[in-house]
């Protein structure tokens, strides 16, 4: 319930617009979850005061690795203010899959037993999965009806849960969340009520996923297992590389794609050759921003330089995420 509402207030100050109750309806039992509605990456202006508050209250969690639970005001500030952090990253769009009402498409882990959701770097990278998916689930359907038995025994999600996907692909759709808000979500483990898990609640994750292009050009860059793992996001600089902010220094990009960090040298360096590339990846280094009494320098003039096309496509995306609900798939 705590976990609940503070992702509750902490979205709504990180650039959300409102929270309403949704049309559809869980069982009689559970409480209806909000639909979150994001704000376009040209709004940003939002009640500081209030920001920064929820914006601490997030340190007030494990997150901060061999420190005991204190109150934010207890705690060193990290080395850039939160909100700052927010606005940087709240430029990048991603994308990620929800049904006709928004209620999010997640897949189940039986490790974890848990749901897993996940935001993508490019539209075109959902849209991929987005098509297998209803090709996966046509084909599932079509099996299932001819043995419903053995698939309802062999096939169900969870505790006491059902193997049955909503019917809900025919109207499934991408919609778009920024970077702020899905990092803040990746930090929290959550629960979500399962509309096909006979309404369990499964512990929910959150994780962005690259595109594979940009996984490869990572590992070639640096030949480390941390780009095989699920969930990681490579983020590409070189050094001497400045573009002007309204924060009033110049600031270090980083860039989701080689192509975007070579045009952005080429646009300032016509004459010039591009220095040797390199990589950070995105957890470890949105960890490194907000950690109480972090030190590590590398992070304190970080801009992040979104995806071009993707900033085109979010703009006629809906923005339409229900918080609290889910449809888990296999």
């Amino acid at each position: 319930m705590l976990s609940f509402l503070w992702l509750l207030l902490l979205l709504q100050v990180v650039n959300v617009q409102s929270f309403s109750s949704p049309t559809n309806k869980c069982s009689a039992s559970h409480r209806t979850a909000p639909t979150i509605l994001a704000a376009s990456s040209n709004d940003i202006e939002v009640n500081e005061v209030n920001r920064r508050f929820i914006l601490q209250s997030a340190l007030v969690t494990p997150f901060a690795i061999g420190t005991k639970p204190a109150i934010a005001s207890e705690k060193p500030p990290p080395i850039i203010p939160l909100v700052i952090t927010a606005k940087r990253l709240h430029t990048v769009p991603l994308f990620t899959i929800v049904d006709g009402n928004g209620v999010p498409f997640h897949t189940y882990d039986k490790d974890s037993a848990g749901g897993f959701g996940y935001f993508f770097t490019t539209y075109q990278s959902a849209l991929y999965v987005l098509d297998d998916a209803k090709n996966a689930f046509a084909k599932a359907k079509l099996e299932a009806a001819k043995n419903k038995e053995t698939n309802t025994a062999n096939g169900a999600i969870g505790k006491d849960g059902t193997s049955d996907v909503p019917d809900a692909w025919g109207q499934a759709q991408i919609v778009t969340l920024p970077l702020d808000v899905v990092m803040q979500l990746s930090v929290k483990k959550t629960q979500s009520i399962a509309q096909n898990g006979k309404g369990n609640k499964f512990d929910t994750y959150y994780q962005v996923i690259p595109s594979t292009e940009d996984l490869n050009a990572a590992l070639r860059i640096e030949n480390s297992p941390r780009y095989s793992e699920r969930g990681r996001a490579p983020l590409f600089y070189v050094n001497d590389l400045t573009i002007p902010s309204e924060e009033g220094a110049d600031m270090n990009p980083v860039f989701f794609r080689i192509k975007d960090l070579v045009a952005e040298w080429e646009k300032q360096h016509p004459d010039k050759g591009i220095p040797t590339i390199k990589v950070r990846e995105l957890n470890e280094t949105f960890r490194a921003m907000i950690r109480p009494g972090g030190k590590d320098t590398s992070v304190e003039k970080l801009v992040f330089f979104p995806i071009p096309e993707s900033v085109d496509k979010a703009k006629i995306c809906g923005r339409s995420y229900k918080l609290g609900e889910m449809i888990l798939t296999k």
